[in-house]
């Protein structure tokens, strides 16, 4: 392994070869690099890894240090234990390099993701695109970076490509070159991607982290799945005697046999579940520990029939299209794993699910929202819940505690959820704790895009809003849900919709009377509610809608129909927070406003019934009681 003397040594080798190079390179104060990390035992203390240079780092997990040839390295387990450096970002901008930059890792990875970070400080999202990561992208490391100077503009992100395809198991050393003129991307020694593209300073974030083993910016963080020796920053242009040195100093790492996680197992990281059930498909989605090849059968009996292979951008996110079903019907399925590059295979059991309902036809359904942090009592629930066997589950939001977190989607979640979820599809929409992470678009199978869409089903459309995003009336979503509502009722008018019944589900509540979110009502007033939702309430009044699902309040409550702010009789929506699916527990404030019929404080979820024009809800308590119930008539 590396020590600080060899740096000095590789550096003072370094300063004498940029003598003789031909092109300008970046001074620097001294041989020692910006940050430096070597993960070995008597660095590690407890979660905490003491930096040779710049900021210390924080894991957020619990990695395992293992023993490589005479060296040491780190392995992660691709869900939760990346590191964070410790310094505020303020601090760490004074750190890290501005003119020119190296940065150099070994690493072996068992698993390769569309976007992969092994060291990073950067914001990648649509056109703020600054600061620079070292990574992987499918099969191939990458090397981004941002400039103050770029041709194509301040804030645009050129990602270059490797070359070599990357074995799963190998080890491997990778280094990303900037010298205020030119990228560079180097694999085991050899030059395998340059661009002349960014120039200038290195354009760095407002705000963002420093991180290592994970692709990470404020709404993503892919973890890596491998091993990370000794990571390097230096702010000065590496040349190529240097590079090719430093490979060769540790070539032997190269050459010996690949090696996975041996603590994974060939199995499923998240067991199949359903998603967007229509009259003749429905989508079935897994996720598995090795790259595999994945196949759904299918039929009306456990015999099957029918077999369709699943699709997949990564190797273990796997989706399937289920098409030339039968409406209203039952199905069984199976999903079948075979490992690549083996005999294994693995496979569920049978499962089952139906096709959507026709009109004429009733049917049932699920509301659960704010599941987050929880799976005891969601899964609760969620056994609850599919007791009542429902079509199908509408979560308002809130399905994890952190989005960014894998590990919540993987053994939270989807483990909680899977006696209903592998049974039932279900029908999200982001809560404010998703933070809009890459996680929800990528285990989600929605029509784009995503964060906002709507489904029929039986006699009723349901409109699905992100509310943390603008919802007013220049909104983009605003104008969607206008432009559909009016193309509902056109469709209704002149009999080409058999559609009677209309329900929104958004995550902020339209009115509550929670105690304290809206305002302290212990002390003093409340807006009853989040304003910047209300401008929607326009559109339900004008067209009709019935029903308003919403969760964030972690408590129960279903108002009487209000149309424009006041209780009314009837013909009317009733806005309903059903925030019980695991989220600590809030309650409502002293002070009762008039559009308050019922609430109740606990855990809870809400099952609807629908035949024609009768509509039946009920709420059930973590112990399967019912506490409210109403019936509601066209």
């Amino acid at each position: 392994m590396y020590s600080v003397a060899h740096n000095r040594l590789v550096f003072s080798l370094l300063v004498c070869l940029l003598t003789l190079a031909d092109r300008v390179v970046f001074g620097h104060d001294g041989p020692d690099p910006r940050c430096s990390w070597l993960f070995e035992e008597s660095r590690i203390d407890g979660g905490l890894v003491k930096s040779i240079a710049g900021p210390d780092l924080r894991c957020d997990g619990n990695p395992l240090v293992e023993k490589v040839g005479k060296g040491t390295c780190l392995r992660l387990d691709g869900l939760s234990n990346a590191f964070k450096a410790t310094s505020e970002w303020e601090s760490l901008r004074k750190v890290l390099p501005q003119d020119a930059l190296t940065v150099s890792a070994w690493v072996s990875l068992d698993e390769t993701l569309p976007y992969g970070g092994i060291v990073s400080a950067f914001q990648d999202n649509g056109d703020a695109e600054t600061g620079w990561v070292l990574g992987y992208n499918q099969n191939h490391f990458s090397f981004g970076l941002s400039s103050s100077g770029a041709d194509d503009g301040d804030g645009v992100m050129t990602y270059l490509s490797g070359k070599t395809e990357i074995q799963r198991g190998r080890w491997y050393h990778v280094c990303g070159v900037y010298d205020g003129q030119e990228m560079q991307l180097w694999v085991d020694g050899e030059l395998e991607s340059q661009s002349n593209v960014q120039k200038g300073k290195i354009l760095y974030p407002q705000k963002a982290k420093l991180v290592l083993g994970a692709y990470s910016d404020s709404n993503e963080h892919f973890v890596m799945s491998g091993r990370l020796s000794q990571v390097v920053v230096y702010d000065l242009a590496a040349k190529p005697a240097w590079i090719q040195h430093d490979f060769e100093h540790q070539k032997e790492w190269t050459q010996l046999p690949p090696v996975l996680d041996p603590s994974k197992s060939f199995e499923f990281l998240v067991k199949p579940y359903l998603q967007y059930a229509t009259l003749d498909s429905v989508r079935v989605v897994c996720e598995v520990s090795r790259p595999s090849g994945v196949k759904v059968r299918f039929g009306e009996t456990a015999q099957f029939g029918q077999e369709v292979n699943c699709t997949t951008s990564d190797e273990l996110l796997h989706a399937a299209v289920l098409e030339g079903l039968k409406p209203q019907t039952g199905y069984y399925y199976q999903v079948v794993v075979r490992e690549q590059g083996s005999d294994r295979e693995i496979a569920t059991g049978y499962s089952s699910f139906q096709t959507a309902s026709l009109p004429e036809t009733p049917f049932a359904f699920a509301v659960i929202a704010d599941t987050q942090g929880n799976p005891k009592v969601n899964g609760r629930l969620a056994q609850h819940a599919w007791a009542l066997r429902p079509n199908f589950t509408i979560i308002p939001g809130d399905l994890v505690d952190d989005g960014l977190k894998k590990n919540q989607w993987v053994q939270e979640f989807f483990a909680s959820m899977n006696p209903l979820f592998s049974r039932v599809p279900f029908y999200p929409v982001l809560g404010n704790h998703e933070r809009n992470a890459d996680h929800y678009y990528r285990y989600m199978e929605l029509p784009p895009p995503e964060y906002y869409y709507s489904f029929e089903y039986g006699n009723a459309k349901f409109f699905m809003i992100d509310s943390n995003k603008k919802v007013d009336p220049e909104s983009e979503q605003y104008v969607w849900l206008e432009k559909e509502l009016k193309d509902l009722r056109r469709r209704k008018e002149a009999g080409e919709s058999k559609i009677l019944w209309t329900f929104v589900s958004y995550h902020h509540p339209s009115y509550s009377s929670d105690e304290d979110d809206y305002g302290n009502l212990w002390k003093g007033k409340s807006t009853w509610g989040d304003l910047r939702i209300r401008p929607l309430c326009d559109l339900f009044d004008q067209y009709g809608v019935d029903i308003v699902w919403n969760g964030h309040i972690h408590s129960y409550e279903r108002t009487w129909p209000i149309r424009s702010g006041k209780v009314v009789q009837q013909d009317a929506p009733v806005y309903m927070i059903t925030g019980g699916g695991g989220g600590g527990l809030e309650q409502a404030g002293p002070i009762r406003p008039g559009f308050q019929n019922n609430v109740k404080r606990g855990h809870h979820f809400v099952y609807v019934s629908i035949n024609g024009g009768t509509l039946e809800l009920k709420a059930y308590d973590l112990d399967g009681a019912l506490f409210d119930q109403i019936v509601f008539k066209k």
